[in-house]
């Protein structure tokens, strides 16, 4: 089993409790956080700014880095799992990408990944897609809402 990375919206100390609960099915079915979105692609916290990176590109802006945007530790076990409450500036930056753009930004941001691992990755993966059609609809929903958006990570 790998690394798991998701993201979660709605109270952030209700998703920490949760999340330090080993309580996932609340986080992913709408009882405990709004809107769920699983990044769990094989890939490591780092290549989420590689993504952030290539957002960037597409809005022609500079990027907001995802690791530079983790605000508040709200939840996890030490050296297995961690919550933490993500800027609304990240936030705001991921929700401006155009929704259409899901199967593009994709494909470049895997191959970017590529590029800077030097494994061989799926660069067309629906998981990927999905994954990123996913974040874009939770910062969208928490801006709307205006809820917080947690990214966590756990072996």
């Amino acid at each position: 089993m790998g690394l798991s990375l998701e993201f979660y919206a709605g109270d952030a100390d209700k998703i920490g409790q949760a999340f330090s609960g080993v309580e996932f099915e609340g986080l992913r079915n709408g009882t405990l956080a709004h809107s769920y979105a699983d990044f769990s692609l094989h890939i490591s916290p780092t290549d989420l700014d590689i993504l952030s990176e290539q957002a960037a590109g597409l809005l022609g802006r500079p990027p907001i880095l995802l690791l530079d945007s983790l605000e508040r530790h709200v939840g996890g076990t030490p050296d297995e799992s961690s919550a933490d409450v993500i800027s609304r500036a990240w936030i705001e930056f991921i929700a401006a990408v155009p929704k259409e753009s899901a199967s593009h930004l994709s494909g470049v941001w895997l191959s970017a990944v590529m590029a800077e691992s030097g494994d061989e990755i799926d660069t067309g993966s629906a998981d990927a897609v999905r994954a990123i059609g996913d974040l874009f609809s939770l910062c969208r929903e928490a801006l709307a809402r205006r809820t917080d958006v947690v990214f966590a990570w756990y072996l």
